[in-house]
């Protein structure tokens, strides 16, 4: 008899799987139509990039936990605009890979820490300046755990993103994960609204950012 995978468990493997095409999407060494494709279904992604990196600045001295980290990406940029300690954890190990990879080349090694599990179990104790997950609540059956989770270990700041339940990319967005046997939750404002109220954050930014919104939770004056 089979047993029925979990959530977390189908979306490791559909992630440590598609690792490698994912991490792609950064990459600027590709073909017309490879660039038209990422550029219309999954530009957001390279866009909450730059747009993390600026909410979160000045990031010289400061720990960034990033959840869901997929191959590092965010990672990289906060160290490389001076984070003094950096922690990324995702459920895929073929992205954990990629980005010790990456960390190693790009020399920041030293001040990014890797990890393949779940937040916040395979997390240490400690606390950071700013916590991140981008593109991670696309696959999270509880919300409100992982924000309540990462509000604990959060002094300063949250960037989080949440992607729209209604938007023209959604139907296919869904038949799409469908056919690939993974999870896939989506979003109204006023569901993102609620989460945040159970997590007891009040004070925050909103911004449409193209099929996401993307939400700055300020926790410190």
């Amino acid at each position: 008899m089979s047993v029925e995978q979990t959530v977390d468990e189908k979306v490791a493997h559909h992630f440590h799987l598609d690792a490698q095409r994912f991490d792609a999407i950064y990459n600027d060494k590709k073909g017309p139509i490879a660039r038209f494709v990422d550029n219309v279904w999954r530009g957001v992604v390279r866009r909450r990039l730059d747009l993390t990196v600026e909410k979160l600045a000045p990031l010289a001295g400061k720990s960034v936990l990033d959840v869901g980290c997929g191959s590092g990406r965010f990672c990289f940029a906060y160290a490389q605009q001076g984070a003094s300690h950096v922690l990324g954890v995702d459920f895929a190990e073929a992205m954990i890979d990629i980005a010790r990879k990456y960390a190693n080349e790009l020399n920041v090694a030293d001040r990014c820490d890797f990890r393949v599990g779940r937040f916040p179990d395979d997390v240490p104790e400690s606390e950071f300046d700013a916590s991140t997950a981008l593109g991670f609540f696309d696959y999270i059956e509880d919300p409100v755990s992982i924000v309540n989770a990462m509000r604990a270990k959060t002094t300063q700041t949250m960037v989080m993103s949440f992607p729209k339940a209604i938007e023209w990319r959604v139907p296919i967005r869904r038949v799409r994960f469908v056919l690939k046997g993974c999870p896939l939750f989506l979003y109204t404002r006023k569901h993102v609204e609620s989460i945040l109220t159970a997590a007891g954050i009040d004070k925050y930014d909103w911004i449409n950012l193209d099929r996401d919104y993307f939400v700055v939770a300020h926790l410190s004056s």
